[in-house]
């Protein structure tokens, strides 16, 4: 394994020091990075191929043994590799000859070579055209000495949903896929595109064969939808493991069901239609069911919930009265599932289909020998019980109609009565299976459902010779015509890839200059999030005249995906390095918008203006706006950009402080929607169990307007304008000594927020605002502490048992009960506020404690990128782990971090 290591290592490192070849040409990469190295595997279109409304991108996966090697989508299906040697079937990562290796990476394109077989070398480049157009080009050598015989099997398979409409071409097919917005993108009114015409062309030309199932599985029915039914009574929530970690998988390995015990015959599941939503129940972690599809008709019903989680074998119930009000039409429960709580339900549920019913069989599950059999008829919202506590392990349905489309269910029944969770569906579609007709089967026609598209090529490769193959997929809107697609699908057959390598390799040379960290494993990190921080923005479009970002590309979730929030761009301090004139066009999108009051509105996107008007407030963001604009400028040296921001950051300071010092006292609180105005948008220690954030004199808040108003005045003087620079001294020196006066605890000492109404300590107990957060640091960040002051949080700061963790500073102390390094404000490592503490204290000359929370943080990204090859919103500081979302921008701040330890170490 070292070898291996050492390998791609030494590659990185020649190509990071010496990017530029004689005579101005770039060289271009060859990593080697093998699954184990710390690579960023997420692609989406390059910014100026981009749009928002129709985006999809991938992630290369590569490094699970039992899953095939290929480019995944949560939504719009994975672009997979298969290849037929003899009676070989090969897919998997585990199948291949040699493994594969990625010799460059950059937002929008890979290059990754593995053998499918030993004599053949495959190198595959993956390019994110367009964000409507995808193209894989394989490139098959034969390393041997006699003629060899393989067909590629390219193929793609949809987990979200099902395809449909679907056309064979001479040398491709035509279909429909769907991408369904979530209920934030639909309560924002952002624009969408619910249906998608794509078509996928393969040349040389190929067989096209669509397929419902592959292995055993079953075919599958999407699940089921409701947007414009009115809601009964949603139950929602998020499922725990017993660490406290939430499960992020879908449906099927993720199974709920719920029943009545006035009619135990029915139950619905995590495939039953969430009535006023487009989603399924089980997402990212959170689950929603809809009781109206149980069809009962008392509002305040019994009902048994249950929860399972298949890879762990872990499940929950409880059973519940709704005697709530008439006016309550949901209610939230966590779930934290334990071991082996129900029965297990039966694996391996088979259909076969007989002229006199559906034959359903299974496997026995552990210590249950008696189940229920439940069958769905399509245009129902519920399951029937057809067969109660069948001994054996199949059934007959014989009373299912020939002409109908069911779902059927098997649930276990143990020697107490309890009844389990159901199994993973069946349905009584004609079966075409893809492993079984690559394996010599006849192919049924199957048109409605499929979850598998294949292409079959057959090649002959002589010694010494290579192959070319070109994978195509194009889609638009469903009104698309049939000549459009095929137009652009077959101009991006022709088209040259040499140009979009070229363009990366001249965009990313200086930044990847800069490096000089003599460990490779921190090169790649910073490559990585320099490809991520790219890879988030788009053109402009629609309202902004300027480029903007957003939060993820690939997964979409509309929480991420609206625009820019002032929480995220602090990430600019670091792209800026790699882009500085996108950096500036991003804070100019913010000005664009700005109200003639000042105001600025919580988040911006091309579609999207956020205000959030709550307590008769409107809810902005964090202000550190005018902090970010001079720092960015400190990188650009751009004086059109600080004489445009200063005119902006002036009038969004002035609004601020205006509107949020509600009793006059120069200490201002959160205001508006305060929870999401602070950035700390939920589970906080504070906020969370002892009171709403605008009744407290916010340190985190007075120590970001104390920088806001030193940026003001280092803008000032740089512009000359002395005697502006001067109020502004004043402002933040005012502000300083109130924040030392009032949220300084000498006993502690430690910095807090204070009760607005005395400015205590106390706001319901005695002392329930002496919470250890991590915003207790950020007088370091501000430069508000004295040295004394600063030794003492340093104390605090570097104590093992409350902030000092292995890989990095929660942002609760460790030794609070309300602690959870996989939470979310109450113990991650958020990387950005990280950064704010490390700044502080290279301030402050504690150069050898930046240094090393910087290592701290380095190290549990690079472990997560060589484990899934992600950036994620935030990391756990006690084990390695990432977690919730990916592809999150201000994971790419850990560069400025990187950036300002080796001129630290150079200064020092």
């Amino acid at each position: 394994m070292k070898i291996k290591i050492l390998t791609y290592l030494s590659s990185l490192i020649c190509f990071l020091n010496a990017c530029n070849q004689p005579g101005g040409q770039l060289q271009v990469p060859n990593l080697q990075a093998g699954k184990d190295a710390p690579v960023f595997a997420t692609y989406a279109a390059a910014k100026e191929r981009s749009s928002f409304l129709l985006d999809q991108g991938y992630e290369y996966h590569y490094y699970q043994n039992e899953e095939p090697v290929g480019f995944y989508s949560a939504q719009g299906g994975d672009l997979l590799l298969g290849f037929q040697y003899g009676d070989r079937w090969i897919t998997n990562l585990q199948d291949l000859a040699k493994p594969p290796v990625i010799n460059y990476t950059y937002p929008d394109m890979v290059k990754t070579t593995f053998h499918p077989v030993d004599q053949l070398k495959a190198e595959v480049v993956f390019l994110v055209e367009s964000s409507n157009a995808a193209i894989i080009e394989l490139t098959l050598h034969n390393e041997g000495d006699q003629a060899e015989k393989i067909k590629f099997v390219p193929y793609l398979h949809n987990q979200y949903r099902t395809f449909n409409q679907l056309r064979t071409t001479s040398n491709g097919a035509f279909f429909h896929h769907q991408k369904y917005p979530d209920a934030w993108t639909k309560s924002h009114d952002l624009p969408h595109i619910d249906s998608l015409k794509n078509l996928m062309l393969l040349n040389p030309s190929s067989d096209v064969h669509f397929f419902n199932s592959n292995g055993q599985e079953s075919p599958r029915l999407p699940f089921s939808l409701a947007p414009d039914q009115e809601s009964f009574f949603q139950v929602t929530g998020r499922a725990y493991t017993p660490e406290g970690e939430r499960y992020l998988e879908d449906p099927p390995r993720v199974r709920i069901q719920v029943q009545s015990p006035t009619q135990p015959e029915r139950i619905i599941t995590e495939t039953s239609p969430i009535w006023g939503r487009y989603q399924q129940s089980v997402n990212d972690g959170y689950f929603r069911i809809e009781l109206g599809n149980l069809d009962l008709i008392k509002p305040d019903l019994e009902y048994t919930f249950k929860y399972y989680y298949e890879p762990e074998n872990l499940s929950a119930q409880y059973d519940t009265t709704l005697n709530l009000p008439p006016e309550q039409t949901s209610l939230r429960r966590n779930l934290v599932p334990e071991e082996n709580q129900l029965p297990v339900p039966p694996s391996n549920v088979r259909i076969k289909l007989h002229a006199d019913g559906n034959r359903l069989s299974w496997d026995r599950s552990t210590k249950s020998d008696r189940y229920h059999v439940y069958r769905r008829q399509e245009e129902k919202s519920y399951f029937t019980r057809i067969a109660t506590a069948v001994s054996g392990t199949s059934y007959l349905d014989n009373s299912a109609s020939q002409d109908s489309l069911y779902r059927y269910v098997i649930t276990s029944i143990d020697q107490s009565d309890r009844e389990g969770i159901h199994s993973r569906e069946v349905v009584n579609l004609p079966q075409a299976n893809m492993n079984f007709f690559l394996n010599g089967a006849t192919q049924p026609s199957i048109m409605d459902y499929a979850s598998y598209i294949a292409f079959t090529n057959e090649l002959e490769i002589e010694p010494g010779q290579s192959e070319k193959i070109r994978l195509v997929r194009v889609f638009d809107k469903q009104e698309t015509s049939d000549q459009s697609l095929n137009k652009a699908a077959n101009s991006l057959m022709q088209v040259d890839l040499r140009p979009y390598l070229q363009a990366n390799l001249e965009l990313f040379a200086p930044a990847n200059k800069m490096v000089q960290f003599n460990d490779p494993e921190k090169d790649l990190l910073f490559q990585s999030a320099n490809n991520l921080m790219r890879q988030v923005f788009y053109p402009p479009e629609a309202k902004s005249s300027y480029n903007y970002y957003v939060f993820s590309r690939e997964p979409v979730w509309g929480w991420g995906h609206g625009g820019q929030v002032f929480h995220e761009s602090i990430t600019m301090l670091a792209y800026a390095y790699l882009d500085p004139e996108s950096a500036m066009n991003s804070q100019r999108v913010y000005a664009e918008r700005q109200y003639e009051n000042g105001y600025i509105n919580y988040r911006t996107g091309s579609y999207l203006d956020e205000i959030i008007e709550h307590d008769n407030q409107l809810t902005s963001s964090a202000p550190w706006y005018s902090w970010l604009n001079w720092e960015i400028y400190q990188i650009t040296q751009d004086r059109e950009f600080l004489q445009e921001m200063y005119t902006s950051s002036k009038r969004f300071y002035n609004f601020y402080i205006s509107s949020r010092d509600s009793d006059q006292d120069g200490l201002c609180e959160w205001g508006g929607h305060a929870v999401l105005e602070s950035v700390r948008d939920a589970l906080v220690a504070v906020w969370d169990q002892v009171g709403w954030p605008s009744n407290f004199e916010g340190v985190d808040l007075n120590s970001m307007l104390v920088m806001e108003a030193k940026a003001l005045e280092n803008m000032a003087l740089e512009l000359g304008l002395n005697a502006e620079a001067e109020q502004w001294r004043q402002d933040h020196q005012q502000r300083t000594k109130l924040i030392n006066q009032y949220c300084w605890d000498p006993e502690n000492g430690f910095y807090y927020n204070v009760d607005k109404e005395d400015n205590d300590f106390t706001f319901k107990e005695a002392n329930d605002l002496k919470r250890d957060e991590i915003i207790g640091f950020l007088p370091l960040w501000a430069g508000i502490a004295n040295q004394a002051q600063a030794q003492r949080l340093v104390d605090h700061l570097t104590d093992t048992a409350k902030f000092w963790r292995k890989y990095g500073i929660p942002s609760l102390a460790a030794d609070d009960p309300y602690y959870n390094d996989k939470g979310y404000w109450n113990g991650p490592v958020w990387i950005q506020w990280n950064y704010l503490i490390e700044r502080g204290l290279i301030d402050y000359g504690y150069h050898k404690e930046a240094n090393e929370l910087v290592e701290k943080v380095a190290a549990n990204m690079i472990g997560q990128l060589k484990e899934n090859h992600n950036l994620w919103e935030f990391y756990s500081p006690d084990t390695e782990w990432g977690g919730y979302h990916k592809t999150y921008i201000w994971a790419g701040i850990i560069n400025r971090m990187l950036l300002d330890v080796q001129n630290n170490e150079k200064t020092n």
